[in-house]
């Protein structure tokens, strides 16, 4: 098994709204990631965690493509240190089979397709599915769009 680069190296989201705690593989267009439900997660109340944390999941873990892909390719990388700026501008086929509780693991898997690539922004589209252990309990397809400001 690889070892991929802290989260925080990753992603620029921290606590209360970091949703990933470990990235699993990255290969070619898939990422795979890992995030235990904790109490003092943004997203978790009710005993459950909600539909937007599953959303803000998989948003995440597709950035953690990006930030691979840019850098491999030194094509205009999108940097963390400045003002990058990343939003979900579509989410399209979403089903939501049940919401996690306390302690479940996501196991999330993303595919995303660049699809517009200029210096300062970048349009990705998104196939995303999170599982707990083998269930699927979330799917989704989702346009991103990430810049430098």
């Amino acid at each position: 098994m690889k070892n991929y680069p802290e989260i925080e190296e990753l992603i620029p989201h921290r606590n209360p709204i970091l949703c990933i705690d470990e990235v699993v593989s990255v290969d070619d267009l898939i990422v795979k990631t890992l995030y235990k439900i904790e109490e003092n997660s943004l997203f978790y109340s009710d005993g459950a965690f909600s539909e937007l944390g599953l959303i803000e999941n998989a948003a995440q873990s597709s950035f953690v493509f990006l930030n691979f892909f840019f850098d491999q390719s030194k094509s205009g990388k999108l940097d963390l240190k400045q003002n990058a700026v990343g939003f979900i501008s579509q989410i399209t086929k979403m089903e939501i089979i049940l919401l996690p509780k306390l302690a479940d693991e996501l196991y999330t898997s993303t595919t995303t397709e660049l699809v517009f690539d200029a210096e300062n922004l970048k349009i990705c589209n998104v196939k995303a599915e999170t599982f707990i252990k083998d269930q699927s309990i979330f799917s989704a397809e989702m346009k991103l769009i990430l810049q430098n400001q």
